[in-house]
């Protein structure tokens, strides 16, 4: 059987399987997992699978991120995952769940788990330590408990903020330099006062009065069942990340508010788990700093230096530059092209057919394949949606397994210049 530790050895080649990729018995629900040393916020997991007689083996799996050493009590990184055979390897997204073990787990009888590189990708909180303000203060919850690193939800915790009932109220954090800010992470209060949060406004901008900002996404709501939620602000920029209720006679409770940039900062399996260890030295929380080889960028998390190699792009294929803060940054993504106007389609019986049915592991905006592999899903509305993927103008093209595991349309074929 192939050691464990073969995930983890920085060789990702799936050839010569034997000697590179581990591998367990047959057996009911195999599982693998990795333990970092600390608790760290996951962007993504990256797994290279085998290219010979098991290629097939490790579909559909699981990716499990949290603090258990029991990994498959842990939360889920969305569904069950899909390879695509013409595919080495496949990304999860992990949207800003944190956890110190990050486990493979393959569901099912009889089934043999076998992997040739699993590589976790941390992302950075560039809100932990930065000043923040809030409308008033009540009960002794400082605006700073947001910033502090304290995810606890409990009020005796000591790691929440709160303003007294009133109208409107804010909170704002201060990144000190303007960003590009892929997701927020807001962490609500357990118990019966987690409802107060619900319908709440995110901004994100260069202006202190919070609301003079561009909004990122509609009122957002946290679903009854969880105490986390993960916006996607889609690269909004800006130096203030703000929180505000609108309405008379609200009060404003966060236990932890978390900021990650557009371009994610990625940390790989072996970068993360050699800082083990290292504290901070003269450095306070939330600092950032070049390494002593120019090569990294560094921060100070959880009182422990963490540095690593900035990536960009999806392959690694743009090159960092360094930026006005002296620190390795990625160059803005080009404009997308506007859509074709073939697209996937969701047809309204099948839209209807799952109403009432809740996400389940599940977090707004994830995405997934159903069960029967047949359908693509989507978290909606905390509403699991499920909807054949439709191709062409009158469905006349086929859909294809893309590397995100959903289906997908392939790109229209260029059309023939007109003649006069």
């Amino acid at each position: 059987m192939g050691s464990p530790g073969l995930a983890v050895d920085g060789n990702r080649s799936p050839q010569r399987a034997s000697r590179f990729c581990t591998k367990t018995s047959q057996e009911d629900d195999p599982y693998w997992y990795v333990d970092l040393g600390y608790s760290v916020t996951v962007d993504h997991v990256t797994i290279v699978n085998r290219q010979d007689f098991l290629i097939e083996k490790i579909t559909p799996f699981d990716v499990h991120v949290g603090d258990r050493t029991d990994v498959t009590k842990n939360p889920m990184c969305g569904g069950h995952h899909r390879f695509c055979l013409t595919d080495t390897e496949h990304v999860v997204h992990c949207r800003g769940m944190r956890g110190r073990y990050v486990g493979i787990r393959l569901p099912g009888k009889k089934r043999t788990l076998s992997l040739c590189e699993v590589e976790v990708y941390a992302a950075t909180n560039i809100a932990w330590g930065k000043p923040t303000v809030q409308s008033d203060v009540a009960y002794n919850g400082v605006a700073s408990r947001a910033t502090d690193g304290c995810r606890d939800p409990d009020w005796n915790s000591a790691c929440c903020t709160s303003t007294p009932c009133q109208s409107n109220p804010w909170l704002r954090v201060d990144l000190g330099t303007e960003v590009s800010v892929k997701w927020v992470v807001i962490i609500n209060r357990q118990g019966k006062t987690r409802r107060r949060l619900n319908r709440f406004e995110l901004y994100i901008g260069n202006e202190e009065r919070v609301d003079r900002n561009q909004r990122c996404g509609d009122v957002i709501y946290i679903p009854t069942n969880k105490n986390k939620i993960a916006t996607n602000c889609n690269g909004i920029r800006g130096r203030y990340v703000g929180i505000r209720l609108p309405g008379n006679s609200r009060t404003l409770s966060i236990c932890e508010v978390e900021v990650y940039e557009g371009t994610v900062t990625r940390k790989r399996t072996s970068e993360v788990r050699s800082t083990e260890g290292q504290d901070c030295e003269e450095h306070q929380a939330g600092d950032t700093w070049l390494s002593d080889d120019g090569e990294k960028n560094c921060i100070c998390e959880m009182n422990q230096t963490v540095c690593y190699e900035v990536i960009c792009g999806e392959s690694g294929e743009d090159k960092p530059f360094l930026g006005k803060d002296g620190l390795w940054t990625c160059p803005e993504p080009a404009a997308e092209e506007e859509e074709s106007g073939t697209v996937t389609g969701k047809r309204t019986s099948e839209v209807r057919g799952t109403e009432g049915q809740d996400c389940g592991e599940h977090q707004a905006g994830d995405t997934w394949l159903s069960d029967d592999g047949e359908k693509n899903c989507i978290c909606e509305m905390n509403q699991t949606v499920c909807y054949e993927v439709i191709c062409g103008e009158s469905g006349e093209d086929k859909p294809f397994l893309g590397k995100d595991g959903l289906w997908t349309c392939p790109e229209p074929a260029a059309e023939e210049e007109e003649s006069d």
